[in-house]
């Protein structure tokens, strides 16, 4: 019984690597779904499941970002260092903005005492150049 369950640590650790593969210096912001696309081409007997899970799993050992949306999908994210993004409310893409981190802003005002701030999230929402110019266009 034993040997089975190093067998499942070892799958799952390949599909770990597997998943954080397709992640590593993907700045494109899938979703869970497009990850499961991307997973089945080099491992077409992964589950739908297993992605997930792994995903989640490497959110909680701090390797990616879950970036979760106010409309559509969770969306994750490869890169390290804050940043802010920019979300289509149109076809849901998610882009990193130029906007540069603003690090006074994880510093409680006095109003706020007693209460630590670990970081912050801004999230854009508006149109992505392509969705502005469709709706131009119509």
């Amino acid at each position: 019984m034993t040997g089975g369950m190093i067998s499942l640590k070892i799958r799952n650790s390949q599909q770990r690597n597997l998943i954080a593969g397709i992640m590593k210096d993907n700045y494109d912001h899938p979703t869970a779904d497009e990850i499961y696309e991307l997973s089945r081409i080099k491992e077409p007997a992964i589950s739908r499941g297993t992605v997930y899970r792994n995903l989640n799993q490497l959110v909680e050992m701090g390797e990616i970002s879950k970036l979760t949306m106010p409309v559509g999908p969770d969306h994750f994210d490869c890169r390290e260092q804050n940043h802010y993004h920019f979300l289509c409310r149109k076809c849901h893409k998610v882009f990193d903005t130029p906007l540069e981190y603003d690090d006074s802003l994880n510093v409680a005002p006095g109003s706020m005492e007693g209460f630590r701030i670990e970081g912050h999230r801004l999230l854009l929402v508006g149109l992505c150049p392509q969705c502005a110019g469709i709706e131009k266009n119509n």
